[in-house]
């Protein structure tokens, strides 16, 4: 009897002492932001674009009752200022913990982003993980305001692309962050661009809209300037160079042959080699990777050892000639070192790195770099050559 009054007790004091959820936030109560965007004007204030959910439309955009969003505005000298002045547009309490993306218009980017990182290292509430892109040759408002048919939320729709598209790499404010303050190595991020697509119009006329798509990466110099772009293709070839690279199509043109070849590659690997000499450092860079045989567009019976052989050496030759061509654009045209080679010399030779890295930059543009790509085909698939082509088409 003594035992289960105290069981009775001890209930009683927990239920006295449950505060409840006295200080819940109805979600109609507040203005949920899924993509921000940071933009600069002419007089260098920072204009900050919000992509807010409308929850009672969300979903209906197909029945065109609503497109689930909308886009406000504010403008500020931080980005402190800049929420603070949006709220006093919106009837509901901004809400940042459900940030998806954070884009960044090339104008802002350009004038250097280092003042728009610090605010999210220091408020909780600002989800560090958000995935962070650059939109090429625009406003970041402008990226916002494009609607995108596949998802209800633009913002929704560019993390799926890029989740889908950048293999094992991710860019978030916290990758950046780690980026920014390593040594060797220069930070990138990703980019969207705006292009025109075609659609159908009430007359059956095809007239030009707006979409977006993922592009390569933009190239930040160690003061957070954006300095330049890398292609897709381009920013294919950073990853395989960094390690990153997992699984990826190529295709090829084959010397004297009609048509292409394409490979499934995997298993991409790196191994870049720092050789100081008379105080000058060259790198030797080793790539090597397999493949799958996924497509020929040639004549040529890959069954046969000699054709094999050759395309190898064609994919080989070519990667080689593209790394070589990527490698230079970074070195010579930006001068900044977004491929890790001074992490390498970091780790191989510490004591010369603690001499040149306030210099690195110079040092890397002028370092002498040689290339090998090592590309082993496995499989050709079931059959050799084109199953469409007749004998007398096949060469053999």
């Amino acid at each position: 009897m003594i035992k289960r009054l105290k069981t009775c007790l001890f209930i009683l004091v927990c239920m006295f002492l449950t505060t409840g959820c006295w200080d819940e936030k109805e979600i109609n109560d507040r203005a949920i932001i899924l993509g921000w965007g940071f933009d600069q004007n002419e007089d260098g204030d920072y204009i900050g674009s919000a992509q807010i959910v409308v929850p009672g439309e969300v979903g209906e955009r197909s029945s065109g009752q609503g497109k689930g969003y909308i886009v406000e505005t504010a403008t500020g000298k931080s980005l402190l200022d800049v929420t603070q002045n949006l709220q006093r547009k919106l009837s509901r309490k901004v809400f940042l913990s459900h940030q998806k993306v954070i884009v960044i218009g090339e104008r802002l980017a350009r004038n250097g982003i280092s003042n728009i990182l610090d605010v999210y290292s220091r408020q909780p509430e600002l989800p560090i993980r958000t995935n962070v892109f650059v939109l090429k040759n625009g406003d970041a408002l402008d990226f916002l305001e494009v609607p995108y048919r596949m998802e209800d939320m633009p913002s929704t729709a560019a993390m799926k692309m890029f989740q889908s598209t950048s293999g094992p790499e991710s860019t978030t404010f916290k990758d950046f962050l780690e980026g920014a303050s390593s040594e060797g190595i220069s930070p990138t991020l990703p980019i969207f661009e705006i292009i025109s697509s075609k659609k159908e119009g009430n007359q059956e006329k095809e007239k030009d809209t707006e979409t977006f798509r993922l592009g390569g990466r933009a190239i930040f110099n160690q003061d957070l300037e954006l300095v330049g772009f890398l292609s897709y293709r381009e920013a294919v070839d950073r990853l395989w160079i960094i390690n990153k690279l997992n699984t990826h199509n190529l295709t090829t043109n084959l010397l004297g042959e009609e048509g292409n070849v394409g490979i499934l590659g995997m298993n991409f690997k790196s191994k870049i080699e720092p050789i100081i000499q008379n105080d000058q450092v060259e790198f030797h860079i080793t790539l090597s990777g397999k493949g799958v045989v996924r497509e020929n567009n040639t004549a040529l019976d890959l069954k046969q050892l000699k054709n094999f052989q050759r395309i190898e050496r064609a994919f080989n030759k070519n990667l080689q000639d593209h790394m070589i061509s990527t490698i230079t654009k970074v070195q010579k045209e930006y001068k900044t070192d977004i491929l890790g080679f001074g992490q390498s010399v970091h780790k191989k030779y510490p004591r010369k790195w603690k001499m040149w890295k306030k210099d690195w930059s110079k040092k890397f543009s002028d370092a002498d770099i040689t290339v090998k790509v090592d590309i082993h085909i496995e499989r050709t698939g079931i059959t050799g050559s084109p199953l469409h082509l007749k004998e007398s088409e096949i060469q053999k």
